[in-house]
């Protein structure tokens, strides 16, 4: 034994070196994640003068045959002339484009007639700032509170020197504009489609002011792809530690060693969930003790017995969210007090939930306040609806409070124990365990007694 002892000594050293180096991994990558956040939220601008290469804009007529045209039927005694323009934008970065918008700037008379594939966030300013956001493509005249002009079926918007225009791009998988692609080959681009009239052709569209973001992965870069080969390397450690430990310590030491580790893990989240309190010292060890012996005398087989004594170790997990003032407080609690008390069942129900291994751990420390008679918290469960564990644990908990000095009240005497369950049979305690529970009160005593001592 003692040299299975220190063979298991040796076992849990390396598995310790194991841990505090993914521990130093999960930090590093953390602050890792936080660099490549912080580049992912920034917010980048370009303009026609911008140098950078990462993301570019250019507005130019688009220069097809049929691409410009003539309108004499809009405005009496005018010709105005139409030209399509087109706004190229390219990622030449390794990385997604990112919720990006193209604001232009008019500077002089001109209108605006369609747009493609996105919206266009429209603003006019004349005798009060009109703003709208439109798609230029399938709108209703009537929803329009923009200046605007009808020559036929075309819809005319007025701009003026002062006025501008946004484009959103269509976020739709389609549309290819958001996210923009980039590939390693710098090919990312998306193109832009803008009707223009104006009485002499040529609209200058140069000043606009691109702003946008970039997303990069985690794993891009050289970091990231260092990160990916760790991971799966201390994944392959602990692997092979595995193997080992099982080799080194057979089938019966492993086992030893899981039930010593399990205990020790239960044990310590029992004492800080006891912690806090100087009048509840040991009191979730004792409960688990009591519910499992209630559990036995239920007629339960072993491994739902140790489901109940895990689970009732780690009922009261929840009060680390209690301030200990008010855990401690010797006077009656205030109705706000009771309630940040009472949220320690479903504190502890949410760090208890993701437990596969013991399944009816978030049960326990979510119910085992309810009342047979659906007057207890958090949910009012009533009845058999309260979890079997929970109804146990509410017996046993009540039990080893009662069996307490508290400092607003003395230590229950057996006498007034037995009274105290037999008054609330059916209304507080689940009849049935209570019956249990009081045929074997004189051995759990004992137990209690002699654990004391």
């Amino acid at each position: 034994m003692n040299t299975l002892i220190r063979v298991q000594g040796l076992v849990k050293r390396i598995f310790a070196i194991l841990a505090t180096i993914l521990i130093v991994i999960i930090i590093a990558f953390l602050f890792h994640v936080m660099q490549v956040n912080k580049f992912n939220n920034l917010e980048r601008k370009i303009t026609a003068d911008s140098v950078t290469m990462e993301v570019t804009a250019d507005i130019h007529p688009r220069g097809l045959i049929t691409d410009s045209w003539e309108k004499n039927d809009a405005f009496p005694n005018k010709i105005i002339y139409a030209k399509i323009y087109e706004a190229t934008i390219s990622n030449n970065s390794k990385c997604l484009l990112n919720e990006w918008s193209l604001r232009i700037n008019i500077n002089e008379d001109c209108y605006i007639n369609n747009s493609w594939n996105g919206v266009v966030e429209i603003h006019q300013f004349t005798d009060i700032e009109r703003t709208q956001i439109i798609d230029l493509r399938n709108y209703n005249v009537d929803d329009i509170i923009l200046n605007y002009y009808l020559a036929g079926q075309d819809l005319l918007i007025p701009l003026k020197s002062g006025d501008y225009i946004i484009y959103y791009p269509d976020p739709s998988p389609s549309s290819s504009e958001v996210p923009l692609k980039s590939t390693k080959d710098y090919s990312g681009q998306a193109n832009i489609g803008i009707i223009m009239y104006s009485l002499t052709g040529d609209v200058n569209l140069t000043d606009f002011e691109m702003t946008y973001k970039l997303h990069k992965s985690y794993f891009a870069d050289i970091k990231g792809k260092i990160y990916l080969v760790l991971l799966p390397a201390w994944i392959l450690l602990m692997a092979v530690g595995g193997l080992i430990a099982w080799i080194i310590l057979g089938f019966e030491g492993q086992l030893l060693v899981k039930n010593q580790m399990l205990d020790d893990t239960f044990n310590l989240c029992a004492i800080v969930a006891d912690a806090k309190d100087y009048y509840h010292r040991e009191h979730s060890k004792n409960v688990a003790t009591y519910s499992r012996i209630i559990a036995e005398h239920m007629g339960m087989d072993k491994v739902d017995c140790d489901d109940i004594y895990y689970s009732a170790l780690l009922h009261n997990i929840g009060n680390y969210s209690v301030p200990e003032k008010i855990l401690g407080k010797a006077t009656k609690l205030t109705d706000e007090e009771r309630k940040i008390v009472q949220m320690h069942t479903v504190k502890g129900a949410y760090i208890l939930e993701t437990l596969s291994s013991f399944p009816h751990a978030a049960e326990a420390a979510m119910f085992h306040h309810e009342k047979y008679d659906g007057s207890g918290y958090p949910v009012g469960k009533k009845g058999e609806d309260i979890p079997l564990i929970a109804r146990i644990i509410a017996v046993a908990d009540a039990y080893d409070n009662m069996n307490r000095e508290k400092v607003y009240r003395r230590k229950f005497t057996k006498e007034e124990i037995i009274e105290e369950f037999k008054a609330k049979s059916g209304t507080q305690f689940d009849p049935a365990i209570v019956e249990v529970f009081l045929s074997i009160i004189d051995e759990i005593e004992e137990l209690y007694e002699s654990e004391a001592n």
